[in-house]
């Protein structure tokens, strides 16, 4: 029996060794998660006498240990580290795996893959950004180029000198005793090419002004169109503040494009009796981009990042989380697969219920406490020599009595 019982303690010991071994060699390994062997006694079925008694020890399970390994920021913006619970979703031609490990990039495809090239899953977006949620898909950055987008809203807020001299005539560009103020901002047209809109102010009598607008510096004004202002120096008129500027298509300042209309909200303007300035100018053209970076949020929004300075949702990353974490099958490669002991995933986006957030341009670091399992390392040794003792105990006695016999 006391051979059996060394024999048994020696198995639990050497199980042990291989436990406390592969944690400290993946010490380093991003997402690892460390595992502890936890022991049980085992009693004979039954014995001399009708008595039970320990007859050795096992291994009764060696369980995953789940909790959050420290973040550390790298220089890749599509690292991602989970702060707090959840998996990334990842699929290889359809089947699923998890994963803590948050190495991505992108492939030839332009779809987000780990380091074994298994896509990444989550929700897409639609062509005005808007998140599909519902069904999960490999994430990919749709448009690596953006098409030009022609200005069709134009917003602005300036002030009007209340002060200035009440001028008669028409404006004339060229001569700055025709008009009091003036201002200019840049369109794109639907080819992306860029335009100079300008502004000339001139006060025609208490209250109102008469504005031309120009376009690229044209030699009349494309529009003339008298505006006025209350006594509280509020926009009185055009009614609902906007001014319409068209330039119609086979125009040669177009140089091919399709005909531009500008809606321009004034309705932010006032006459006031200060300088004249402008405080903000803000419009909706763009010119072509080709795609620069890519950035995801907290929530795991994927946003595309191009060279004409515009942003554009491309999807939205999704975690997994399980009843058991425990219960899930290692896979090797950072990986798991769920089993019926796990419980079926809980899909859910970053920071929503239960999921932790996104860390992006980081990685989750191994949970494996170096001194600690350095500690278990001696203990475990000691106790397989302390095993293997017993046997050489248990065989001395053995060959006194034979040789008494």
């Amino acid at each position: 029996m006391s051979f059996k019982i060394g024999l048994s303690g020696l198995n639990a010991a050497q199980q042990d060794l291989q436990v406390v071994s592969n944690n400290i060699a993946n010490t380093n390994t991003v997402g690892f998660k460390s595992s502890r062997a936890e022991f049980a006694d085992v009693y004979a079925s039954s014995v001399a006498g009708g008595n039970s008694q320990v007859a050795g020890v096992q291994v009764a399970d060696i369980s995953q240990q789940f909790a959050q390994g420290s973040i550390t920021y790298t220089e890749n913006a599509l690292d991602m580290a989970i702060n707090g619970q959840g998996f990334f979703m990842v699929s290889d031609n359809g089947e699923l795996s998890y994963s803590r490990a948050g190495y991505f990039s992108l492939d030839a495809n332009n779809y987000l893959v780990n380091n074994q090239g298994m896509n990444l899953q989550g929700y897409s977006a639609d062509a005005s950004g808007n998140i599909l949620a519902g069904t999960q898909t490999d994430l990919r950055i749709a448009q690596s180029t953006m098409p030009a987008q022609a200005t069709s809203q134009v917003s602005s807020s300036a002030n009007l000198d209340a002060r200035a001299s009440v001028l008669t005539g028409t404006i004339d560009t060229s001569d700055p005793g025709t008009f009091n103020s003036t201002m200019a901002f840049d369109v794109n047209d639907s080819l992306g090419a860029s335009h100079t809109v300008s502004l000339y102010f001139a006060k025609t009598a208490d209250n109102t002004w008469q504005v031309d607008l120009y376009f690229d510096n044209a030699a009349t004004a494309d529009l003339s169109q008298s505006i006025s202002f209350n006594s509280d120096g509020s926009l009185a008129t055009p009614a609902g503040g906007s001014i319409t500027l068209g330039i119609a298509a086979g125009d040669s300042r177009l140089a091919g494009a399709g005909t531009m209309s500008m809606d321009i909200d004034i309705s932010r303007f006032s006459q006031l009796g200060a300088d004249f300035s402008v405080n903000q100018v803000a419009q909706n053209g763009f010119p072509p981009g080709s795609l620069t970076g890519i950035q995801i949020t907290q929530e795991g929004i994927l946003q595309a990042l191009y060279s004409n300075g515009q942003t554009q949702t491309q999807g939205q990353v999704v975690l997994a989380d399980f009843p058991n974490d425990s219960g899930l099958i290692p896979m090797g490669d950072s990986l798991w697969q769920s089993s019926f002991a796990s419980g079926n995933p809980l899909v859910g986006t970053p920071g929503s219920g239960i999921m932790g957030s996104l860390e992006s341009g980081a990685l989750e670091q191994s949970n494996v406490d170096i001194s600690s399992q350095l500690v278990r390392l001696i203990e475990a040794q000691s106790n397989y020599q302390a095993n293997a003792k017993t046997i050489e105990t248990s065989n001395n006695l053995t060959q006194t009595l034979m040789n008494i016999i």
